[in-house]
């Protein structure tokens, strides 16, 4: 049942995000792709959270976190932030320089989620980048859309 599960989920496209939150000197951000946007009135959006990863404990703490929409030709900013060190790749005041969007968010709810954690935030800020091609993942890699020009 885990691997045709997980075969399942391989099939399904998603964006690519990187979350990020400050706890005093300590910031931490992390690839997820268990993103989405839950209501526009109030303005939420909601992710999950693994809970053995090390941003839950310090996103917690903080009470706010950030949200930056890669753009396709991040896939190394994606790596870095997954677990794959890349140099040259850091978090600018909490965002990823070049994203699509960033949404700022204040923490709103947790919910257990099995093994994850379901994270809510408020929306109190949107910085918009440059149009373009999102980053997306599917079938265990990154794809490219087809852009109109």
């Amino acid at each position: 049942m885990k691997e045709a599960f997980k075969e399942a989920l391989a099939r399904f496209a998603s964006g690519v995000t990187v979350v990020a939150a400050r706890l005093g000197e300590e910031e931490r951000g992390m690839t997820a792709t268990a993103f989405m946007s839950l209501s526009l009135e109030p303005p939420l959006v909601a992710l999950a959270v693994s809970e053995r990863a090390r941003l839950l404990p310090v996103l917690e703490g903080a009470g706010a976190f950030t949200v930056s929409l890669l753009r396709e030709g991040q896939e190394a900013v994606s790596e870095h932030f997954a677990g794959r060190p890349k140099e040259g790749i850091a978090l600018e005041e909490g965002r990823v320089k070049g994203a699509l969007a960033v949404l700022r968010c204040r923490l709103h709810a947790l919910y257990p989620g099995g093994d994850h954690r379901i994270v809510v935030g408020l929306v109190e800020e949107v910085e918009l980048g440059e149009e373009g091609p999102p980053l997306v993942y599917f079938q265990r890699g990154y794809r490219r859309l087809v852009w109109p020009s």
